[in-house]
């Protein structure tokens, strides 16, 4: 990824910005050894493959093409700041497959048979993280545990309730059990709930796992890291063939590039420009219940609460009782401000004082058992609130990601556009994409929807054009699904 180095002006809007507010990820991370990898060593003068982006997509693209029998000799991964220092590793820290609420938007967007492969492609890929984590032993906080859509509202039970009824009638199988709201009261302690849906998820630590899956890529030999190496350009090699990938330290000839940029793509893919928004997530860093565990026992679930599809908040409770608290990026009141600071930005430096305050007043609301308060957030007294920080997703009109080969430039391929459902569709997608990248062929696996392909670009931008929402285009994804 690129990135404006000594405060110039960066040449392209979308390109990442210098480090600002870290999150609770990386403040966990800080020794690790490869955080700042290859900062000091000249680039390779050529490599096989060239990866540009260090995040969660960048390392499984990597692994998956290095442990294949036809694996490239080297792989060079460049990245604009530290390794994982964006959304990978600064996310809520949920790997939560969605097994039934998007039917209805993907359905409009996609049909139903596909929207039913999107959504069993998540619960795909939730296993695959299971035993990923199980077999190497990255130590990542992974925690499989229940996992909640609690409905705030009559309106969105009865929305999640229809999507799921939906799903099973088109011969769906979401691994889900709907909750009446006593029982939903009963296991979740949200007095208001109006109902849940429950099934099974994991939570995780996303640093972690994903610079230890770089350890693992480095112990498999041909594999180099470069840390604080920006990509300004991938320009076309004098000898017509390959690719010159183009840092203020030097470049790097190869034949394959990889763009596992995420929400900075169109900076370096004039392709994706409109067609991947980067928007501004927040989470939020609480303490172990002030009461104490003895009065507000450990919060054993993982929460989506939900008011609206668009207005919801994540709830994750780590190892040692603290609680990551996912942000709503819309509800009725927030300012134009601040709505229209979330939209088409990459700035993740620092964060919103009104959406933590709205999360925090909400998080207190659903749990006044637990201690915690919300005023004095502003002058740090509020009780059990630590700090904030943001991170930048890449939202597509489709609701879905671009996986492939990019049209128009051989030997380039893209993964990236994950809605915000990176860590749910990732170990997917990544895999897929490195078979393509050595065979051309597709893994079934993968729902053909996320293949980038001319057809869809042109659709896409015709959707933008009218200003529509459907399977035959679309603006920015609002779903949130």
């Amino acid at each position: 990824m690129p990135i404006a180095i000594n405060d110039t002006p960066p040449p392209h809007p979308h390109l990442p910005i210098p480090l600002g507010d870290l999150s609770v990820w990386q403040r966990s991370t800080r020794d690790h050894p490869l955080l700042n990898a290859g900062k000091d060593e000249p680039l390779p003068e050529s490599a096989d493959i060239v990866i540009i982006g260090s995040g969660l997509c960048g390392a499984v693209t990597a692994h998956a093409l290095l442990t294949d029998a036809d694996r490239p000799a080297s792989v060079v991964v460049l990245e604009a700041r530290e390794i994982c220092s964006g959304a990978s590793g600064r996310n809520a820290g949920h790997c939560r497959p969605d097994e039934s609420r998007g039917f209805t938007a993907f359905s409009a967007l996609h049909g139903q048979e596909e929207a039913k492969h999107i959504l069993k492609s998540e619960r795909d890929t939730f296993e695959r993280v299971n035993e990923f984590i199980q077999k190497t032993g990255i130590d990542c906080e992974w925690t499989p545990r229940d996992t909640y859509d609690v409905s705030l509202s009559e309106d969105f039970r009865d929305y999640a309730s229809k999507a799921l009824h939906d799903l099973l009638e088109c011969g769906g199988k979401p691994e889900v059990e709907e909750l009446g709201q006593d029982q939903a009261v009963k296991e979740t302690r949200v007095k208001i709930a109006q109902g849940a849906v429950k099934w099974w998820a994991g939570t995780v630590n996303p640093a972690k796992l994903t610079l230890g899956i770089h350890s693992l890529n480095q112990s498999l030999g041909g594999y180099s890291l470069f840390s604080h190496a920006p990509v300004h350009a991938v320009t076309q090699a004098d000898d017509g063939e390959s690719w010159n990938v183009e840092t203020p330290r030097g470049k790097v000839k190869t034949k394959k590039v990889v763009y596992a940029t995420n929400a900075y793509s169109d900076a370096l893919l004039g392709e994706l420009g409109g067609l991947i928004v980067p928007t501004r997530a927040q989470a939020i860093k609480l303490t172990p219940a002030p009461v104490g565990s003895e009065q507000f026992p450990r919060i054993e679930g993982s929460y989506s609460l939900r008011y609206l599809p668009q207005h919801f908040y994540s709830v994750c409770c780590r190892p040692d009782n603290s609680i990551t608290l996912g942000t709503s990026r819309k509800w009725h009141g927030m300012s134009a401000a601040t709505e229209a600071s979330i939209h088409n930005t990459v700035d993740d430096s620092s964060y919103s004082t009104e959406v933590t305050q709205n999360a925090v007043e909400q998080f207190v609301k659903l749990f006044p058992e637990g201690g915690w308060t919300s005023d004095g957030i502003e002058e740090g007294k509020a009780k059990g609130y630590e700090y904030s920080w943001t991170g930048i997703i890449g939202m597509t009109p489709d609701s879905v990601p671009f996986i492939g080969s990019v049209p128009g430039r051989p030997g380039q391929y893209v993964g990236a556009g994950y809605n915000g459902h990176g860590m749910a569709r990732i170990f997917i997608c990544a895999p897929a994409l490195a078979k393509h990248i050595l065979t051309g062929e597709w893994d079934p696996i993968m729902p053909a929807s996320f293949r980038i392909t001319e057809e869809r670009l042109t659709r896409l931008r015709k959707g933008l054009d009218k200003g529509k929402l459907s399977k035959d285009g679309g603006l920015p994804s609002q779903l949130d699904v």
